[in-house]
């Protein structure tokens, strides 16, 4: 019997704006029961009205992934952020989205070692700002990892957890990960437990690179240029079988496909395809 957990929990994510690129992947959740999540970039009219028509028709597990070049954390107390910031909350519940995905800086911010006090000084006061208006709203955000090491994030989810930021969540994506951080995937999945024991919520963006910079390459683009086997990162997994490992360890966690639309389909099928594939070999080897 095959696992209904792939189905229930791997989605995809579009941005709002190419109706006709959005429209498939809108569908496909639909009928397959699978989540969607919606960047809110580009705040294109026909886009938005073609997105609210689809969800008046049917509701969707959604979520919304705000405009982080704008409203990130860092810079959320200026000009006229905080209004942004609550009109795109308020599209979200709008459009029945259980909660929205930020980052906590559009740029990287210091690593010197002197400053380091005074940055998570910064951030702690830009985070009690951001979980006031997410109580407000009684909306959840979750915040995503990025440029910085697990070190950096082990110590704002410290902060959060530690003055009751109730609203603030995580988002552990893949490919960022890779990237930015020196830590294997295993060390991140021990940390993101350690805050989902904490009572924190997650959720997941899945997609991948060389290693190099932020691609956002799909799996089977991947497949193609020989890059899912066990790198420094995966080790000593496969890129397929660490999607196994993060749906399994997560399986309540929603998991989101950010990859170029023209190959999310194609994609999102071959990675559920995989994951069966991995745990049917796995029963085999148990039986």
């Amino acid at each position: 019997m095959k696992s209904e957990i792939p189905i229930r929990s791997i989605g995809h994510k579009i941005v709002d704006r190419r109706r006709e690129e959005i429209e498939p992947l809108l569908v496909s959740c639909r009928q397959q029961h699978r989540p969607i999540e919606i960047g809110l970039y580009f705040n294109d009219p026909s886009c938005h009205e073609f997105i609210e028509k689809r969800l008046a028709e049917q509701q969707l597990m959604l979520n919304t992934h705000l405009d982080h070049r704008k409203l990130s954390v860092f810079s959320l107390d200026e000009h006229e952020n905080v209004p942004l910031l609550q009109r795109q909350i308020e599209l979200s519940q709008n459009w029945g989205a259980d909660y929205g995905i930020n980052h906590l800086s559009a740029f990287s911010l210091s690593r010197r070692e002197a400053y380091q006090p005074a940055l998570m000084d910064k951030l702690t006061e830009q985070l009690h700002l951001l979980n006031s208006i997410c109580r407000k709203h009684r909306f959840p955000i979750y915040l995503e990892n990025t440029y910085h090491d697990l070190n950096f994030y082990r110590q704002v989810f410290n902060s959060i957890i530690e003055n009751q930021f109730d609203y603030l969540h995580c988002c552990f994506d893949f490919g960022h990960a890779k990237v930015w951080s020196n830590q294997t995937l295993s060390e991140w999945l021990d940390f993101l437990e350690t805050l989902k024991n904490a009572g924190k919520r997650l959720h997941f963006h899945l997609h991948t690179n060389r290693g190099l910079s932020d691609e956002h390459l799909s799996f089977i683009e991947a497949e193609w240029l020989d890059i899912i086997k066990a790198d420094s990162f995966t080790t000593p997994l496969n890129s397929f079988e660490a999607i196994e490992q993060i749906d399994s360890r997560f399986a309540d966690s929603r998991k989101l496909m950010e990859v170029p639309t023209h190959e999310a389909v194609e994609n999102l099928h071959k990675v559920v395809e995989e994951i069966e594939r991995i745990r049917q070999s796995k029963q085999l080897r148990s039986a």
